[in-house]
Formats: C-alpha cells, structure tokens, sequence
C-alpha cells in the first residue's frame, strides 16, 4: 500500500490544474459562443428591418421626387403659356382675377371679351373703375363678388353680377334691372336687356386660362411643400442606408 500510494504520488495531483483551467476556458467560450449566435440573431433581424425600411424610405422618396418632377414641369408649362398669351407690354385683367375654384366659368361668363382689355391706362383698351352701387338683386340668386378676387377697377362691373342655379336663369332674367347679369357655375350667361349665352361643353377661352392660373396658384403653393417633403424623405433615405452599411 505504502508502495503504491508512494507511485501514485509521483504520477501528479489527481486533478490537473490545467485541465481544471481549460475547462473553465471552454465553459466561458461556449457561454460566449451562445450569446454570440444570439447577437448574430439578433443583428440578422435587424438588417432586414433596415433592409425593409430602407426600400420603403427609397420608395417614398423617388415618388416625392417624382411629384416634385411633374408639379415643376407644369408650373413651367403654364408659365410659357402665360408668357405667350400676353399681348404688347400691358396685362391684361384676368391675369389680376382670382375665382375661388369651380367659379372660374362664372367669372368669364360674367366679364367676357372685357377681360382682355388692360388695367394700365397708357393700353388702348383698359378698365378705368366707376362707383360701386348697390344692386337689388333678383331673390334666389347670390352676388358673385365674394366668390372671386378682383382688382377695383372691376368692382362696379361686378356688382351687378349674381350668380344663380342653372335652371333658374331663365325665369329670374324676367326681374333683371338694366345693367345686370346672372351666370351660374357652368358658365351660362343672362343679361338684363335679354341676352341669353349657354355654356358650350368646352371652357371658353377665359375660363380655361381662369382655370389654369388658378391651378399655377395652386402648384406654386404646393412646390414650397413638397420640396420640403422630398428633401426630407431624402435624408431618411440616406440615414437608413448608413444604418444598413
């Protein structure tokens, strides 16, 4: 016993410190190794949700840009057009009248051919103003003036001007007084001495360039806020696809 006791004794401890420290080594590393794979898990995720969100973010921001596209190019157009419609060196009133939206056919029904002519003085033809007196107007009927912005000189012009529902026009012309006119929505025209003007299935020329300076109105007040919408999806873009690098 005395023997092999003495030779086991010299065979070494019975736990190998080295082995006790690999093994702590190897429990650490598989502790390690787990969370890891988690992490790997984890960051896999990620990047699809950043994948996702980075074609969603590119996405909105092409069709941003894409509307931005149109609504200049449009606003050109209409600018050129303007710009060639414009006869010598005076404007002409309907580029100084603003109808509300879907009163622009009433308002050239109610000014006609009169809105060529000029607010300058200096031009051949021009609107100078009179007073502004009040008018009775016929019951069932509503002036036109608040609809529409005009400049003074077309005040008193307007004045006598109501607007009525389409089918009422003929019966209410009977009441008319002189110098006074009924238009409604679509463009028809009664006049106080009876004059009778249907609206034609096309806009008259008046009326269409109503509509379209009232339309360049409108995209110029929606560029300023789209480019800003573009300019941000822009940015979110570019952030999301650092995020994804």
């Amino acid at each position: 016993l005395d023997q092999a006791r003495h030779e086991r004794a010299q065979l070494g401890p019975e736990i190998n410190p080295a082995m006790v420290e690999a093994g702590s080594r190897l429990a650490l590393a598989e502790a390690a190794l787990v969370q890891a794979r988690s992490a790997v898990e984890q960051r896999e995720d990620d990047r699809n949700q950043a994948q996702s969100a980075e074609r969603e973010a590119g996405e909105a921001a092409r069709q941003l840009q894409d509307q931005l596209g149109t609504r200049v190019a449009e606003a050109r157009a209409l600018t050129q057009i303007f710009a060639q419609q414009r006869r010598g060196d005076f404007s002409s009133a309907v580029d100084a009248v603003a109808p509300e939206r879907g009163f622009e056919a009433a308002l050239a029904a109610a000014l006609g051919d009169d809105l060529d002519a000029a607010l300058d003085p200096a031009a051949p033809a021009f609107w100078r103003g009179g007073p502004v007196r009040p008018a009775s107007l016929p019951e069932g009927s509503e002036p036109l003036a608040p609809k529409v912005r005009v400049p003074e000189a077309l005040a008193a012009r307007l004045a006598y001007v109501a607007l009525v529902a389409r089918e009422d026009g003929d019966r209410l012309q009977l009441g008319l007084s002189p110098g006074m006119r009924l238009v409604s929505r679509e463009g028809d025209l009664w006049r106080w001495d009876g004059f009778r003007a249907g609206a034609e299935d096309a806009p008259s020329a008046a009326a269409l360039r109503l509509q379209q300076l009232n339309r360049l109105t409108r995209l110029k007040r929606d560029l300023e806020e789209v480019a800003a919408r573009a300019a941000g999806a822009a940015q979110a873009h570019a952030a999301l696809q650092t995020r994804l690098a």
